[in-house]
């Protein structure tokens, strides 16, 4: 991967375009907004500049939004009006049952279907062993038509709206330097304020005996939160009633360390 990949910093356009000057950059593959490092939300004008210099350089750009699906049922790409060349998906989509799928432009498939010397059932088709398992076709239609819709999304939201709001108050009751990012139905608190704009920053704001105090304070009161990072992503089941639970346990946290 390192002999065959370029890599710039999220939110910096002069970095993506001193890469891109190179010539020799098929695809960029990216997050809307980062998420494995924590979230790291775009800046103002960010994802608009990408998709410019990517069209300028002929470079294919890959939204990969295994993630960033939190944002709504069409991901960043829908909530945010993108316009990738392709774009990916993962497990949430079948409901954690193994599941994938890409989507790519009228204008790109029109590319590849107008070649002749490409071999698209090898090459480009999707086969193996798994290929068209009726469990996760299944699962994938279920998870389309009950869970991953607008009303569900809509919900979803203002629960994660409300998780952040309680987050954010105990945040300030306590004047800590700490700051909240939520993306969609994902909410997620960072020990860094204002919020990392970049991967390195993110990186750099973690602190694992930290964390590591919080999983156990909300783990013995009944809170299991993701095993990395400081996220909650709620679910169609999700109700006030948990978010609350988990706001009166994170200020009493909060009172705890500050003693």
């Amino acid at each position: 991967v390192t002999l065959t990949s370029r890599v710039a910093e999220f939110n910096d356009l002069e970095q993506l375009e001193r890469e891109l000057a190179h010539g020799d950059v098929a695809a960029v593959l990216m997050e809307p907004a980062l998420t494995n490092i924590g979230i790291v939300l775009p800046e103002p004008g960010y994802l608009e500049g990408v998709r410019a210099l990517t069209r300028h350089h002929g470079t294919l750009l890959i939204n990969d939004e295994t993630h960033t699906l939190s944002a709504g049922p069409g991901g960043c790409t829908a909530a945010w009006d993108l316009e990738p060349d392709l774009l990916t998906v993962g497990k949430a989509i079948g409901g954690g049952i193994p599941a994938g799928a890409y989507g790519l432009s009228a204008e790109l498939a029109d590319r590849l279907l107008g070649r002749d010397d490409l071999d698209l059932v090898d090459m480009g088709g999707v086969g193996g062993t798994l290929a068209g398992n009726a469990l996760p076709v299944a699962a994938r239609r279920a998870t389309l038509e009950h869970v991953l819709t607008d009303e569900a999304f809509g919900r979803m939201a203002k629960l994660s709206e409300r998780f952040e709001a309680g987050v954010r108050a105990g945040i300030d009751a306590h004047a800590l330097p700490w700051s909240v990012s939520r993306l969609g139905a994902r909410t997620e608190y960072r020990f860094a304020s204002p919020a990392p704009r970049t991967g390195t920053e993110s990186e750099a704001a973690g602190d694992a005996e930290l964390e590591d105090f919080l999983h156990v304070h909300l783990a013995n009161r009944g809170i299991l939160l993701t095993p990395f990072h400081n996220m909650a992503l709620m679910c169609p089941d999700t109700t006030e009633a948990d978010v609350d639970t988990h706001t009166e346990v994170f200020a009493a946290a909060l009172a705890e360390l500050a003693g």
